[in-house]
């Protein structure tokens, strides 16, 4: 759909994946105040579960998109004393006020500026739409080629963008920024800072208050997608994968990644206290991508990398730069190895088990340290079929819990025609044992064109939710969420 036909037809989405069925825009701002509740919320579960998610509020401009470009939607979920309300909220990004001003779509391709309309040249074009952060006394809305959006945690009401009093001098954030649960400080880190193709990445220490203390720069072996890190006590590492982005092939309109599985997969290790003049490079022996990280920890002079990884890259989003018949293969939990006391340069691969998934989570309190169990996102063919291939990839129908130690797996199955997002991990209580808590989880109803929320006891999924929540709507699937403390929301 051009521009031109987008206006004589009205507003019309396209009849495509990414904007049909349950995938398609949602849009609703407002307010619904003690939600149906199927079972009892646990007694002391106070406080709100806050996720971004995609939510296109006007049709592409050029007729297609991907569902990673859609406008930030803040859905915040607070309970109290056994009551749950929900607030949805876009995000009132520059890009959102343009466009809402223009009643039409002006900005064009994923990060891809030389598509957009003239009109909004140079204009900061962040989506807000990834992730949340909860630190310093401050919620975030995070994008990692924009800067963080800080929201007003009670009202969602947006806030404006944080560059931390003027010391983040680069123009992007990650998505996946690391607490420390120990020392409370946030590891974080920036790619592509300039919004061009670039091998420089910066890396930022944040104190627990939220002052930004530290900044450094390394070079990486080529200009990937950087989406997430891992975080021991005393190391930071990241899996450089070969997700280009080639800004000449930008500039001509093309997709602002493209898969070349023709560059090495490398792994940087930086020792947190000296910082990157103590940088080391190993290298993978396989090819692919890693899509979310588990958990990172030490064991003598070994550190060990807990990730998700798969033998392609995301091909549901960007393209295969040689190959356009190639297929996205699934991720799956993997250790991979480095020894800090050998010369060697080499990883070690190991793979945790044999269940294909994604989203994981662990108990956010051991985060840096050996744990025995995570949780993420699965399907499991002998609990129910399988559903069918969604814009971001094949929807899970069940969570999982994997112990590492035994190798056993429990299941939630969701139920015909449901599909579970990420969890979100909240402990019973401060003092509460590793993984003894509650998992929240977002679960579309697919058939019912509706959205739940469970919560599930953590030490045993295949009892099913403790609580369902239902909205009576549904709600745009998302990708990450945080939990906000009882005083965050005004409890």
């Amino acid at each position: 759909m051009t521009v031109a036909h987008a206006a004589e037809d009205g507003l019309r989405f396209p009849d495509s994946l990414v904007f049909r069925g349950y995938a398609a825009p949602v849009r609703i701002e407002g307010d619904v105040y003690d939600l149906e509740v199927i079972g009892r919320i646990p007694e002391g579960l106070n406080g709100a579960y806050v996720r971004a998610s995609a939510d296109h509020a006007y049709p592409p401009l050029h007729g297609k998109d991907i569902f990673l470009n859609g406008d930030g939607m803040i859905h915040l979920l607070r309970f109290e004393n056994g009551h749950a309300d929900l607030k949805t909220r876009y995000v009132q990004t520059e890009k959102l006020k343009r466009e809402r001003a223009a009643r039409r779509a002006l900005f064009g391709h994923y990060r891809n500026p030389f598509t957009d309309d003239p009109s909004v040249a140079g204009v900061d074009s962040n989506t807000a739409n990834t992730s949340v952060l909860w630190h310093g006394g401050r919620l975030f809305a995070l994008k990692e080629a924009a800067l963080p959006m800080q929201l007003d945690p009670r009202t969602l009401e947006t806030l404006g963008p944080w560059n931390f009093n003027g010391k983040l001098t680069g123009r992007t954030f990650t998505a996946h920024p690391k607490i420390d649960p120990k020392t409370g400080e946030l590891i974080a880190f920036s790619y592509n800072t300039s919004g061009q193709a670039s091998k420089e990445i910066d890396l930022h220490w944040i104190s627990p208050d939220g002052e930004l203390v530290r900044q450094e720069t390394f070079e990486a072996p080529y200009p990937s997608m950087v989406h997430d890190c891992l975080v021991s006590p005393n190391y930071i590492a990241f899996t450089i994968c070969p997700m280009l982005c080639d800004w000449e092939r930008v500039k001509r309109g093309e997709p602002y990644f493209v898969w070349d599985p023709s560059l090495p997969v490398m792994v940087a290790v930086i020792p947190r206290k000296e910082g990157v003049k103590g940088i080391r490079w190993f290298r993978s022996p396989i090819i692919g991508m890693e899509t979310h990280t588990i958990n990172a920890w030490e064991d003598g002079s070994v550190l060990h990398l807990d990730h998700f990884f798969t033998r392609s890259g995301w091909l549901s989003q960007f393209p295969h730069a040689s190959d356009p018949d190639a297929h996205e293969l699934p991720p799956f939990a993997e250790r991979w190895s480095v020894d800090l006391a050998s010369a060697d340069d080499s990883v070690s691969i190991e793979r945790l088990n044999e269940q294909v998934g994604e989203m994981p989570v662990i108990d956010p309190r051991y985060l840096g340290q050996k744990t025995r169990r995570f949780f993420f996102g699965t399907a499991n063919p002998a609990l129910g079929p399988m559903l069918d291939w969604g814009p971001k990839g094949p929807p899970f129908t069940c969570l999982c819990r994997a112990d590492l130690e035994t190798g056993e797996l429990d299941y939630y199955y969701a139920g015909p025609d449901s599909s579970p997002e990420e969890p979100l991990f909240v402990p019973k209580s401060a003092d509460a044992p590793e993984n003894d808590g509650w998992l929240i989880c977002v679960v579309g109803r697919r058939a019912e064109n509706r959205t739940d929320v469970v919560i599930l006891d953590a030490c045993d999924l295949a009892a099913g939710p403790v609580a369902t929540i239902r909205l009576p709507c549904r709600i745009h699937e998302g990708f990450h969420g945080t939990w906000l403390p009882p005083q965050a929301v005004g409890l």
